[in-house]
């Protein structure tokens, strides 16, 4: 029974495929009612019963997996209903809902190849699914106003840059990255890059202010500067809040914070700008503690993430 929650189960797909096994990937493609997992929740199916995510947190996964390395065996894709509606009497969601999942037991190794290609560069993609004419599509740009099926959206996944001094840095970076944040640090300070490492893709060395030079930042990217010492912060600062990335935050008193916007208006940032900055940085939460406010940084960046704000 799959109980490890992972980001994506394409790379097990493939995983398994190049082991000479038979795959399914299934999809959540709708639901009514409430139900433990959204629409677009994933699982990846190896016919030896190998499997990675969840459809129900736990309620028909045992079913699900059944279901899927029967379809291999006949290759045999297709929606099944689970739950309320379903002929499947003995399987019963606590909720009370009824589920649709789509069992895919053919999808194309080439298909998989550019979803795993466009995760790798950062490009929204898209699975069109069509269930009743038992057609899977891969797409890298818009969707069709007049297609008829269900979308799973593949967005980027979502990164984080910090870059600052101190504890805050690694406890926030090992927050996130529980979270599924791609972190990337940067510090002057050797001890904290030696305690962020763990958590993060990159972490590297700061040697001044004006070297940091980060290039990458897009709309699924969020930036925190973590610097007690504030003469560090305008032209990083300055970079992160010209660039796409969703949120930009910094740490500091509410008396820091107007310093902060004075010295960034003096270095001829537009106010367009600087209103993007969240500071001081984290939802109101009431902790004190540096796990406390690494929290309530993470819970910002996350309630800004699903508003779809770009700020």
């Amino acid at each position: 029974m799959p109980a490890t929650h992972v980001w994506s189960v394409l790379p097990s797909l493939a995983a398994w495929r190049a082991q000479g096994l038979r795959t399914a990937l299934v999809t959540l493609v709708g639901s009514d009612g409430s139900t433990p997992r959204p629409p677009g929740s994933q699982m990846a199916i190896a016919e030896n019963g190998k499997a990675v995510g969840n459809i129900t947190g736990g309620c028909a996964e045992a079913a699900i997996i059944a279901e899927a390395q029967a379809r291999m065996a006949r290759r045999e894709n297709g929606s099944v209903r689970y739950g309320a509606g379903s002929p499947y009497i003995d399987i019963r969601l606590p909720c009370g809902s009824g589920i649709d999942v789509y069992f895919d037991t053919t999808f194309s190794d080439r298909d998989l190849q550019r979803l795993l290609q466009a995760q790798q560069a950062r490009e929204p993609a898209a699975l069109l699914i069509d269930s009743h004419r038992h057609a899977v599509t891969v797409i890298t740009g818009a969707v069709a106003p007049d297609f008829d099926g269900y979308v799973r959206a593949y967005p980027p996944g979502t990164r984080l840059v910090l870059a600052g001094k101190g504890p805050m840095v690694p406890l926030l970076a090992q927050l996130a990255s529980a979270a599924d944040f791609e972190v990337i640090a940067f510090s002057p300070e050797p001890e904290t890059l030696d305690a962020t490492v763990p958590h993060a893709t990159r972490a590297e060395h700061l040697a001044t202010a004006s070297s940091f030079n980060f290039d990458a930042f897009d709309a699924w990217t969020a930036f925190v500067s973590l610097f007690h010492e504030h003469e560090w912060e305008p032209p990083i600062l300055t970079q992160a809040l010209q660039s796409r990335c969703f949120y930009v935050g910094a740490l500091g008193s509410q008396r820091t914070q107007i310093a902060r916007v004075a010295t960034l208006r003096e270095q001829g940032l537009p106010d367009a700008c600087i209103d993007r900055l969240h500071a001081p940085v984290g939802l109101r939460l009431g902790g004190k503690g540096p796990p406390e406010i690494a929290l309530a940084i993470l819970a910002e960046i996350v309630q800004v993430r699903h508003r779809g704000q770009n700020t």
